[in-house]
Protein backbone atom coordinates (compact mmCIF):
# COMPACT_ATOMS: atom_id res chain seq x y z
CA UNK A 1 0.00 0.00 0.00
CA UNK A 2 1.15 3.71 -0.85
CA UNK A 3 1.28 6.59 1.70
CA UNK A 4 -1.66 8.35 -0.87
CA UNK A 5 -3.82 5.11 -0.71
CA UNK A 6 -3.39 5.03 2.88
CA UNK A 7 -4.54 8.44 3.33
CA UNK A 8 -7.71 8.68 0.99
CA UNK A 9 -8.80 5.06 2.65
CA UNK A 10 -8.24 6.10 6.73
CA UNK A 11 -9.46 9.66 6.31
CA UNK A 12 -12.73 8.07 4.52
CA UNK A 13 -13.28 5.86 7.57
CA UNK A 14 -12.23 7.98 10.11
CA UNK A 15 -15.11 10.01 8.64
CA UNK A 16 -17.48 7.46 9.12
CA UNK A 17 -17.25 7.00 12.35
CA UNK A 18 -16.54 10.50 13.68
CA UNK A 19 -20.30 11.07 11.96
CA UNK A 20 -21.58 7.63 13.47
CA UNK A 21 -19.92 8.60 16.80
CA UNK A 22 -21.06 12.34 17.09
CA UNK A 23 -24.81 11.56 15.82
CA UNK A 24 -24.84 8.73 18.30
CA UNK A 25 -22.83 9.95 21.16
CA UNK A 26 -23.83 13.76 21.28
CA UNK A 27 -26.18 13.79 23.64
CA UNK A 28 -25.37 15.59 26.36
CA UNK A 29 -28.14 12.95 28.23
CA UNK A 30 -28.48 9.20 27.17
CA UNK A 31 -32.01 7.64 27.50
CA UNK A 32 -31.53 3.99 27.56
CA UNK A 33 -34.15 2.06 25.94
CA UNK A 34 -36.62 1.03 28.38
CA UNK A 35 -36.00 -2.96 29.55
CA UNK A 36 -32.69 -2.79 29.04
CA UNK A 37 -29.61 -2.69 31.60
CA UNK A 38 -29.41 1.18 32.26
CA UNK A 39 -33.29 1.69 32.41
CA UNK A 40 -33.32 -0.89 35.26
CA UNK A 41 -29.98 0.94 37.25
CA UNK A 42 -32.75 4.04 36.91
CA UNK A 43 -35.24 2.48 38.97
CA UNK A 44 -35.06 3.01 42.46
CA UNK A 45 -33.74 0.40 44.61
CA UNK A 46 -30.48 1.45 46.36
CA UNK A 47 -30.88 3.39 49.43
CA UNK A 48 -28.46 6.00 50.91
CA UNK A 49 -27.01 5.28 54.60
CA UNK A 50 -30.38 7.98 55.77
CA UNK A 51 -32.47 5.80 54.16
CA UNK A 52 -33.44 8.05 51.42
CA UNK A 53 -33.23 6.22 48.00
CA UNK A 54 -30.19 6.80 45.67
CA UNK A 55 -32.23 8.46 43.07
CA UNK A 56 -31.11 8.56 39.44
CA UNK A 57 -28.52 10.87 39.38
CA UNK A 58 -25.99 8.50 40.37
CA UNK A 59 -26.15 6.26 37.42
CA UNK A 60 -26.77 9.42 35.12
CA UNK A 61 -23.40 10.60 36.89
CA UNK A 62 -21.80 7.75 35.45
CA UNK A 63 -23.34 8.12 32.01
CA UNK A 64 -22.65 11.55 32.33
CA UNK A 65 -18.61 10.52 32.61
CA UNK A 66 -18.77 8.15 29.78
CA UNK A 67 -20.14 10.50 27.26
CA UNK A 68 -17.54 12.76 28.62
CA UNK A 69 -14.62 10.51 27.88
CA UNK A 70 -16.16 9.55 24.63
CA UNK A 71 -16.59 12.94 23.35
CA UNK A 72 -12.53 13.21 24.23
CA UNK A 73 -12.10 9.57 21.58
CA UNK A 74 -13.97 11.69 19.06
CA UNK A 75 -11.72 14.58 19.33
CA UNK A 76 -8.83 12.35 18.97
CA UNK A 77 -10.65 10.57 16.07
CA UNK A 78 -11.14 14.58 14.34
CA UNK A 79 -7.65 15.62 15.06
CA UNK A 80 -6.08 12.29 13.44
CA UNK A 81 -8.65 12.98 10.54
CA UNK A 82 -7.30 16.56 10.25
CA UNK A 83 -3.32 14.86 10.44
CA UNK A 84 -3.23 12.70 7.87
CA UNK A 85 -1.90 14.25 4.27
CA UNK A 86 0.24 13.63 1.43
CA UNK A 87 2.74 15.63 3.78
CA UNK A 88 1.83 14.99 7.09
CA UNK A 89 3.44 14.49 10.57
CA UNK A 90 5.58 11.26 11.26
CA UNK A 91 4.67 10.49 15.15
CA UNK A 92 1.57 12.94 15.22
CA UNK A 93 -0.83 10.18 14.61
CA UNK A 94 1.07 7.52 17.20
CA UNK A 95 1.07 9.93 19.76
CA UNK A 96 -2.92 10.70 19.06
CA UNK A 97 -3.88 7.52 18.93
CA UNK A 98 -2.26 6.86 21.95
CA UNK A 99 -4.91 9.28 23.59
CA UNK A 100 -7.66 7.79 22.03
CA UNK A 101 -6.92 4.38 23.13
CA UNK A 102 -6.21 5.54 27.06
CA UNK A 103 -9.65 7.35 27.36
CA UNK A 104 -11.56 4.73 24.87
CA UNK A 105 -9.96 2.24 27.77
CA UNK A 106 -11.77 4.11 30.37
CA UNK A 107 -15.36 4.04 29.04
CA UNK A 108 -14.57 0.06 28.33
CA UNK A 109 -14.14 -0.35 31.93
CA UNK A 110 -16.57 2.18 33.22
CA UNK A 111 -19.52 0.90 30.68
CA UNK A 112 -18.91 -3.14 31.44
CA UNK A 113 -22.14 -4.85 30.75
CA UNK A 114 -23.69 -6.73 34.09
CA UNK A 115 -21.73 -5.47 36.64
CA UNK A 116 -25.29 -3.61 38.22
CA UNK A 117 -25.51 0.02 39.44
CA UNK A 118 -23.71 -0.13 42.61
CA UNK A 119 -20.66 -1.46 41.13
CA UNK A 120 -20.91 1.21 37.88
CA UNK A 121 -21.57 3.76 40.57
CA UNK A 122 -18.31 2.90 42.58
CA UNK A 123 -16.12 2.80 39.25
CA UNK A 124 -16.91 6.52 38.38
CA UNK A 125 -16.51 7.48 42.16
CA UNK A 126 -13.09 5.93 42.43
CA UNK A 127 -12.21 7.68 38.51
CA UNK A 128 -13.61 11.25 39.76
CA UNK A 129 -11.50 10.75 43.37
CA UNK A 130 -8.37 9.87 41.24
CA UNK A 131 -9.13 12.48 38.75
CA UNK A 132 -9.40 14.93 42.08
CA UNK A 133 -6.48 14.09 43.67
CA UNK A 134 -4.52 14.35 40.99
CA UNK A 135 -6.01 17.52 40.22
CA UNK A 136 -4.91 18.61 43.99
CA UNK A 137 -1.09 16.88 43.74
CA UNK A 138 -0.77 19.34 40.53
CA UNK A 139 -1.75 22.93 41.98
CA UNK A 140 0.21 21.74 45.03
CA UNK A 141 3.51 21.32 43.09
CA UNK A 142 3.25 24.39 41.00
CA UNK A 143 2.74 26.61 44.78
CA UNK A 144 5.69 24.42 46.06
CA UNK A 145 7.78 26.33 43.35
CA UNK A 146 6.26 29.81 43.85
CA UNK A 147 3.33 30.17 41.91
CA UNK A 148 -0.21 31.64 43.37
CA UNK A 149 -2.37 28.87 42.57
CA UNK A 150 -4.49 28.79 45.91
CA UNK A 151 -7.85 28.84 44.12
CA UNK A 152 -6.97 25.83 41.63
CA UNK A 153 -6.00 23.75 45.28
CA UNK A 154 -9.14 24.87 46.42
CA UNK A 155 -10.94 23.66 43.84
CA UNK A 156 -9.53 20.60 43.85
CA UNK A 157 -9.65 20.05 47.51
CA UNK A 158 -13.58 20.80 46.88
CA UNK A 159 -13.93 18.47 44.60
CA UNK A 160 -12.35 15.64 46.39
CA UNK A 161 -14.36 16.68 49.65
CA UNK A 162 -17.37 16.07 47.55
CA UNK A 163 -16.48 12.88 46.15
CA UNK A 164 -15.78 11.65 49.28
CA UNK A 165 -19.34 13.12 50.48
CA UNK A 166 -20.89 11.53 47.90
CA UNK A 167 -19.13 7.74 48.62
CA UNK A 168 -20.01 8.61 52.49
CA UNK A 169 -23.57 9.01 51.50
CA UNK A 170 -24.19 6.08 49.68
CA UNK A 171 -22.80 3.68 51.88
CA UNK A 172 -20.37 1.82 49.57
CA UNK A 173 -16.96 1.76 51.35
CA UNK A 174 -14.34 3.43 51.81
CA UNK A 175 -12.48 4.27 49.82
CA UNK A 176 -8.11 3.58 49.91
CA UNK A 177 -5.02 6.36 49.42
CA UNK A 178 -3.68 6.79 46.52
CA UNK A 179 -4.65 8.38 42.57
CA UNK A 180 -6.52 4.73 41.95
CA UNK A 181 -8.41 4.21 45.53
CA UNK A 182 -10.35 1.38 46.00
CA UNK A 183 -13.60 1.58 47.35
CA UNK A 184 -15.45 -0.96 49.60
CA UNK A 185 -15.19 -4.35 47.93
CA UNK A 186 -15.07 -2.75 44.41
CA UNK A 187 -12.72 -3.25 42.25
CA UNK A 188 -10.09 -0.10 41.32
CA UNK A 189 -9.33 1.15 38.10
CA UNK A 190 -6.57 -0.92 36.21
CA UNK A 191 -3.26 1.04 34.97
CA UNK A 192 -3.58 1.62 31.38
CA UNK A 193 -1.27 -1.33 30.34
CA UNK A 194 -3.63 -3.74 31.55
CA UNK A 195 -6.96 -1.94 30.64
CA UNK A 196 -6.04 -1.01 26.99
CA UNK A 197 -5.00 -5.28 27.10
CA UNK A 198 -8.43 -6.23 28.38
CA UNK A 199 -10.09 -3.59 25.54
CA UNK A 200 -8.26 -5.08 22.54
CA UNK A 201 -7.81 -8.49 23.24
CA UNK A 202 -10.97 -9.60 21.29
CA UNK A 203 -9.55 -7.28 18.11
CA UNK A 204 -6.11 -8.68 18.65
CA UNK A 205 -4.80 -11.80 16.41
CA UNK A 206 -3.80 -14.38 19.28
CA UNK A 207 -0.40 -14.44 20.32
CA UNK A 208 -0.04 -11.03 20.25
CA UNK A 209 0.36 -10.01 23.92
CA UNK A 210 -1.78 -7.61 24.72
CA UNK A 211 -0.13 -5.51 26.96
CA UNK A 212 2.14 -4.30 24.43
CA UNK A 213 -0.38 -2.24 22.31
CA UNK A 214 0.18 0.25 25.00
CA UNK A 215 4.06 0.08 25.37
CA UNK A 216 4.50 0.38 21.60
CA UNK A 217 2.57 3.29 21.12
CA UNK A 218 4.05 5.31 24.77
CA UNK A 219 7.53 4.23 23.49
CA UNK A 220 7.09 6.80 20.64
CA UNK A 221 5.31 9.48 22.78
CA UNK A 222 7.89 9.20 25.41
CA UNK A 223 10.79 9.34 23.43
CA UNK A 224 12.38 6.09 23.41
CA UNK A 225 14.94 5.17 20.79
CA UNK A 226 13.47 1.70 20.17
CA UNK A 227 10.08 3.44 19.71
CA UNK A 228 11.31 6.40 17.63
CA UNK A 229 13.59 4.20 15.51
CA UNK A 230 10.20 2.44 13.54
CA UNK A 231 10.35 6.00 11.75
CA UNK A 232 13.78 5.58 10.16
CA UNK A 233 14.43 3.78 6.89
CA UNK A 234 17.53 3.44 4.75
CA UNK A 235 18.15 5.50 1.78
CA UNK A 236 20.71 5.72 -0.82
CA UNK A 237 22.28 9.48 -1.58
CA UNK A 238 23.76 10.23 -4.91
CA UNK A 239 27.10 9.36 -4.13
CA UNK A 240 25.91 5.60 -3.29
CA UNK A 241 26.32 6.31 0.86
CA UNK A 242 23.96 4.92 2.70
CA UNK A 243 21.43 6.99 5.31
CA UNK A 244 18.73 7.14 7.05
CA UNK A 245 15.79 9.07 7.07
CA UNK A 246 12.56 10.42 8.81
CA UNK A 247 9.48 8.77 7.49
CA UNK A 248 6.05 6.94 7.89
CA UNK A 249 5.46 3.74 6.46
CA UNK A 250 1.86 3.45 4.97
CA UNK A 251 1.67 0.55 6.83
CA UNK A 252 1.65 2.02 10.47
CA UNK A 253 -0.02 4.64 9.66
CA UNK A 254 -3.04 2.31 8.44
CA UNK A 255 -2.57 0.20 11.64
CA UNK A 256 -2.53 3.26 13.70
CA UNK A 257 -5.52 4.50 12.43
CA UNK A 258 -7.24 1.20 12.11
CA UNK A 259 -6.23 0.74 16.40
CA UNK A 260 -7.95 3.69 17.10
CA UNK A 261 -11.15 3.36 15.60
CA UNK A 262 -10.79 -0.24 16.91
CA UNK A 263 -10.54 1.51 20.50
CA UNK A 264 -13.61 3.91 19.74
CA UNK A 265 -15.80 0.26 18.57
CA UNK A 266 -15.26 -1.58 21.61
CA UNK A 267 -16.59 1.12 24.44
CA UNK A 268 -18.99 1.72 22.31
CA UNK A 269 -20.93 -1.78 22.13
CA UNK A 270 -20.43 -1.99 25.44
CA UNK A 271 -22.26 1.73 26.08
CA UNK A 272 -24.68 0.40 23.38
CA UNK A 273 -25.47 -2.93 25.34
CA UNK A 274 -26.25 -2.10 28.38
CA UNK A 275 -28.42 1.59 27.20
CA UNK A 276 -30.24 -0.73 25.00
CA UNK A 277 -29.82 0.91 21.85
CA UNK A 278 -30.64 -0.81 18.64
CA UNK A 279 -27.68 -2.10 16.03
CA UNK A 280 -28.87 -1.07 12.97
CA UNK A 281 -26.73 1.94 12.30
CA UNK A 282 -24.12 0.19 13.78
CA UNK A 283 -24.47 -2.42 11.46
CA UNK A 284 -24.89 0.33 8.55
CA UNK A 285 -21.13 1.94 9.64
CA UNK A 286 -19.44 -1.30 10.34
CA UNK A 287 -20.65 -2.23 6.57
CA UNK A 288 -19.32 1.08 5.59
CA UNK A 289 -16.00 0.33 7.18
CA UNK A 290 -15.26 -3.12 5.56
CA UNK A 291 -16.09 -1.50 2.88
CA UNK A 292 -13.74 0.90 2.99
CA UNK A 293 -11.02 -1.10 4.02
CA UNK A 294 -11.75 -4.28 1.48
CA UNK A 295 -9.98 -2.80 -2.12
CA UNK A 296 -8.23 -4.02 -4.56
CA UNK A 297 -5.18 -3.19 -3.42
CA UNK A 298 -5.56 -4.70 0.24
CA UNK A 299 -6.53 -7.51 -1.61
CA UNK A 300 -3.11 -7.84 -3.57
CA UNK A 301 -1.03 -7.32 -0.23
Amino acid sequence: MDHQTAVAENRAALQATIEFGTRKLGAARWEPTAGSEAAAELLPGENKVDGTPWGDDQPRTVYAAANLMMHGVLDNLAALYQLLDDRMSVIGPTVVARSAIEIASGVWWLMEPGIGVRARVCRELTLSLGSARRAGQLAKEFRDTGFDVNEAIEEAEQQEARVLQRIAALGVGTPTAGFSPKIGNYDAPPDATHGIAAMLKAVMPAGIPGTAIYRSYSAVTHGEIYGLMNFMAPGVSSDGTTLLHWHLPPDVLDSTVQMAIAAFREPWERISEVMGWGKLESDLWEIKLSKIYTTPTRARR
